[in-house]
């Protein structure tokens, strides 16, 4: 296999056609075409189906394009390793997953000193919802993710290092018909909305309902892949959502939902930041790592009253590293 191939079959998967991936990449329809034909040939197995809209991708070719997508991330930041040496100031960019509550309280401070010290460095950063983040960390189109650690059968191929634990609850807006609850199983009649991966779906609704005894009501399930959405819904229907407890205390949300007064109790979730397994962290994503590990003990120092409400709700699992400047 041959690098172009690679990039060619990239770009056919993410521009949506053979046309559109040349126009990407600067060069001919029928050069992109060739590269296709010739990687089909040597992998000796259909990559791609061919129908009058267009071009499909086989299962084979759906999992080539997985490993595509890595060597051309690690190139890319093979690439950035590199620049660096050459020209400190050579525009690089690291893309980070933010699960919402700390988005909400940490990450202003760790973005205004990592800007601080690597102004070259571009952050493109995305809700660190789980659905979405595993398979993008995976393919290499996502450098980090600091949010929730999954199960082992979601966990594939990535590794984590925890960090807090939490306690997930269940949500409404203020003034619900179903805010006074006390029991599961007065909300089988009601809508909600979650995330969760298709992967853990059997496992988030068995902590929902199942290991209480109750049904997972299917027919009353959406999904949403985006928390603004998500809560958004919340705040503006009576749909209900399982979400951490963090996220409830911070100060856009407290006084618009409630957690409600449930006599279940809910198998807690951990944070931590996720990577690749077996790939060492670039020099961008290592820095950012360390500004947001030395913010942990100046948040337990914190006398914010909204930064004291989400720490009540954590609990640290190792003990915070010192809080002396991170060394580049």
């Amino acid at each position: 296999m041959k690098l172009h191939q690679l990039r060619y079959l990239a770009a056919v998967a993410s521009e949506g056609s053979i046309r559109a991936a040349a126009r990407a990449l600067g060069v001919t329809q029928a050069t992109v075409t060739q590269g296709l034909r010739e990687l089909e040939a040597h992998a000796q197995v259909a990559l791609f189906t061919r129908h009058g809209g267009g071009i499909a991708f086989t299962p084979a070719g759906q999992e080539l394009l997985v490993h595509a997508r890595q060597m051309l991330a690690q190139l890319r930041r093979a690439e950035d390793t590199l620049s660096r040496h050459r020209d400190t100031g050579a525009q690089q960019r690291l893309t980070v997953a933010i699960t919402p509550w700390i988005t909400q309280t940490l990450l202003p401070r760790v973005v205004s000193l990592f800007r601080e010290e690597l102004p070259h460095v571009q952050l493109e950063m995305f809700d660190g919802l789980s659905a979405l983040s595993y398979p993008r960390l995976r393919e290499g189109s996502l450098d980090l993710m600091i949010g929730r650690i999954g199960p082992d059968e979601a966990m594939q191929g990535l590794q984590a290092q925890p960090l807090f634990r939490y306690d997930m609850t269940v949500v409404a807006r203020r003034g619900h018909p179903r805010a006074g609850a006390q029991s599961m199983a007065e909300l089988l009649q009601d809508d909600w909305v979650l995330n969760f991966t298709p992967g853990e779906g059997a496992s988030f609704l068995d902590n929902l309902f199942r290991q209480h005894g109750l049904a997972a009501p299917v027919q009353r399930i959406q999904l949403a892949h985006s928390p603004s959405m998500m809560l958004g819904l919340v705040r503006k229907s009576d749909m209900l959502t399982f979400c951490p407890w963090p996220l409830v205390e911070t100060e856009s949300l407290r006084h618009a939902l409630v957690t409600l007064q449930l006599r279940e109790r809910f198998h807690s979730n951990v944070v931590g930041i996720v990577r690749r397994a077996q790939e060492a962290p670039s020099h961008a994503a290592a820095r950012f790592i360390a500004h947001f590990l030395a913010q942990l003990p100046a948040w337990q120092a914190s006398d914010d009253p909204e930064m004291r409400r989400v720490l009540h709700s954590v609990d640290f699992i190792e003990a915070v590293p010192d809080a002396s400047p991170p060394q580049p």
